[in-house]
């Protein structure tokens, strides 16, 4: 058995979060803001390490699961600073959020909010397929880019970074369902009403991939409104990838975790790739 401070490191799954990194950075890219160095890296280590993390230490105290979840195929036992931490290094983050702008404390105080509606369980929304999906795509897609926008100074609102903001939560929308497959076991056995078990293989394949489309779409929508017709091309033939990896991810009899991770990471650092070159093109 690990020691307890051990298992709670695990949990925060700090690696995994990296996937979640290229929102924030599109974010950055899409507001035009003037990014400085320091307080973007403050904001990035705040929302990835104590909100991300955070929140996931706290779901995982509520989980309690023993199965493959996701960045963790052996997650260790919850042990007892799953709570107790999962709370206070949310907190060490919000207080140090208004250090890099109000905006961004707001934004990481909603998501702060959202992850204990979607774990505990009173109304525990992670066991009601839609309104988890919902939480999700507003979650790590919608907030995550706009504490991107928030962590430069003088964003600018505009149809680039709407656009950008909505493609962002579809694409997060397309990939939940598809992370669920290879724990409908575990959760079904915990009372849990997910997605993957509520439309099976095929239909979380094709919820995925009409959320594929509209997120490419949205985001092509995006660069064409910043007149940049080459990236619109790129975003929209994006999807097609995309669809192909979710039906080899969901296919039966294989090993959905490493194929559902294959798919999380790829789309992870091609996006972020993408993200970082837009943002220091910026500078």
């Amino acid at each position: 058995m690990q020691h307890p401070a051990k298992n709670f490191l695990v949990h925060l799954r700090l690696p995994f979060q990296l996937v979640l990194a290229p929102f924030m950075l599109f974010g950055a890219a899409l507001s035009h803001g003037t990014l400085r160095a320091p307080t973007f890296a403050l904001a990035f280590g705040i929302l990835h390490v104590c909100i991300y993390g955070g929140t996931t230490a706290y779901n995982s105290h509520y989980d309690k699961d023993e199965g493959p979840i996701g960045g963790l195929e052996h997650p260790p036992e919850a042990g007892p600073w799953l709570l107790p931490g999962g709370i206070a290094i949310q907190l060490l983050g919000l207080a140090l959020a208004p250090f890099v702008s109000w905006g961004f404390f707001a934004t990481c105080l909603a998501f702060a909010i959202l992850g204990v509606l979607y774990s505990r369980p009173v109304p525990r929304l992670k066991g009601r397929p839609w309104p988890s999906l919902f939480t999700v795509m507003v979650g790590q897609g919608m907030l995550g880019e706009i504490a991107g926008a928030c962590a430069v100074s003088a964003p600018a609102l505009r149809a680039e970074l709407a656009l950008g903001v909505l493609g962002a939560a579809l694409l997060v929308g397309g990939l939940y369902p598809i992370s669920q497959v290879f724990q409908m076991v575990e959760d079904r056995t915990r009372g849990d009403r997910t997605l993957a078990l509520l439309l099976g293989r095929r239909g979380t394949v094709r919820l995925a991939s009409a959320l594929f489309c509209l997120g490419a779409g949205s985001l092509s929508l995006s660069a064409l409104a910043a007149d940049r017709r080459v990236d619109a091309l790129g975003f929209a033939l994006a999807a097609l990838p995309l669809i192909a990896l979710a039906r080899w991810a969901c296919a039966p009899q294989a090993n959905g975790f490493r194929r559902v991770t294959l798919l999380q990471v790829g789309a992870g650092v091609g996006f972020g790739l993408y993200a970082a070159l837009r943002l220091s093109a910026n500078g």
